[in-house]
C-alpha cells in the first residue's frame, strides 16, 4: 500500500480523494516496472558477470547524465511552488550539491564536483576498467535507453505542469517503493536489489582476485534519499489536488506513460544480459579444411 500521511483535505472532497488514492494504488504501484521487474529480480541473485555489470553502469551513466536536461525542464515547468522547490533540489543535487537524505532538502549545502552523480558512476566504472570519458555519452546508450529518456522528456519534462507532476509522482513512488515498509517489501525495492547484486558480484568475482569492492555510492545514496523524494511529491500532490484545474486523468495518464518509459530501460538491460549469457555457437566439426590450400 502507498504510505500516505494524514488526510489534509476538507470532508467535502475526502471521498473523491479516497477514490483517487485507489486509482494511484492500482495504476501507479500496480505497474509492471514496480511489481515485476525481471532484470532487477535476476540481478539481485548475484549471478551477473563483469560484462553484465559493465553494461549496467554504462546505461545508467547515459540516463544519469541526460536526465539533467529533463530535470531542468521539470524545474522551469513546475505547476506549483512546492514542485519547483523539489525539482530544483533534485537538479542541484544531481550536479554535486549536498542533500539532506531524509528530507530531500539542499538548502545551505555545499557544492563539490566529486559529488556529481555522474562522477560517482565514473568512479565505479574506473574500477571496472571503463573509460570515464565515454560514460554518460548519448552514443553509449542503447535504443531502449534513448526511448526511455525521450519518454521522460515528454512527461516529466512536459511544459504542462500537471503532466510533469503526474510523471514525477509516479517516478518517485516507483523509486521509493517498499522503503521502510518492512523487510519483505523493502527487499523488492529496485535500488536495494541492485545493491545486493553488486555486493554479491564483489564477493564472487572481485574478492577472490584480490580486487577492492566496487564503489557503490551512486546506488546507496539513491536508496537512502528516495523516501525523502517520495514525501516531497506527496506534498506537491496535497497542494494541487484541491485546485479547480487539477485533472486526475491527466495526472495518472502521465504517470503511466513515465513508468512505461522506465520499463523500456529495464527491458533493454534484460535483453542485453540474456544476450551476454547466451553460449557461443559450437565450432563446426564437419568442415574438412585443406591447410595446404590456406598457405599453412
Amino acid at each position: 500500500m502507498l504510505s500516505f500521511v494524514a488526510n489534509p483535505f476538507p470532508e467535502n472532497i475526502m471521498d473523491r480523494f479516497d477514490d483517487f488514492k485507489r486509482r494511484l494504488e492500482l495504476e501507479i504501484l500496480g505497474h509492471p516496472v514496480v511489481q515485476a521487474n525481471p532484470y532487477t529480480s535476476w540481478f539481485k541473485r548475484g549471478d551477473a558477470d563483469e560484462a553484465q555489470v559493465k553494461d549496467l553502469i554504462e546505461q545508467f551513466s547515459v540516463f544519469s547524465n541526460h536526465f539533467l536536461v529533463v530535470q531542468a525542464k521539470r524545474l522551469v515547468n513546475a505547476g506549483t511552488e512546492e514542485g519547483e522547490r523539489c525539482a530544483r533540489a533534485i537538479l542541484v543535487n544531481e550536479c554535486g550539491v549536498g542533500l539532506e537524505p531524509r528530507t530531500g532538502e539542499a538548502e545551505g549545502r555545499t557544492f563539490s564536483n566529486r559529488n556529481a552523480h555522474l562522477e560517482w558512476l565514473r568512479e565505479t566504472g574506473r574500477a571496472l576498467g571503463l573509460d570515464p570519458r565515454r560514460l554518460g555519452r548519448w552514443d553509449l546508450g542503447r535504443a531502449e535507453t534513448h526511448e526511455f529518456l525521450d519518454g521522460l522528456d515528454r512527461t516529466y519534462g512536459s511544459r504542462d505542469g500537471l503532466v510533469g507532476a503526474g510523471a514525477s509522482f509516479a517516478i518517485e513512488s516507483w523509486a521509493a517503493f517498499g522503503i521502510a515498509q518492512g523487510p519483505e517489501r523493502e527487499d523488492k525495492n529496485f535500488w536495494k536489489e541492485l545493491i545486493a547484486g553488486l555486493e554479491l558480484f564483489d564477493a564472487r568475482v572481485r574478492r577472490p582476485k584480490g580486487l577492492s569492492p566496487l564503489p557503490l555510492g551512486f546506488f546507496k545514496f539513491h536508496f537512502v534519499t528516495e523516501a525523502g523524494h517520495g514525501a516531497a511529491v506527496w506534498e506537491e500532490l496535497k497542494k494541487s489536488f484541491d485546485d479547480p484545474d487539477f485533472d486526475g486523468d491527466v495526472f495518472l495518464d502521465a504517470g503511466r506513460e513515465a513508468l512505461d518509459a522506465i520499463h523500456l530501460f529495464w527491458t533493454g538491460l534484460d535483453r542485453e544480459r540474456r544476450r551476454l549469457d547466451a553460449p557461443l555457437p559450437p565450432a563446426r566439426a564437419d568442415v574438412d579444411l585443406d591447410l595446404a590450400q590456406l598457405g599453412f
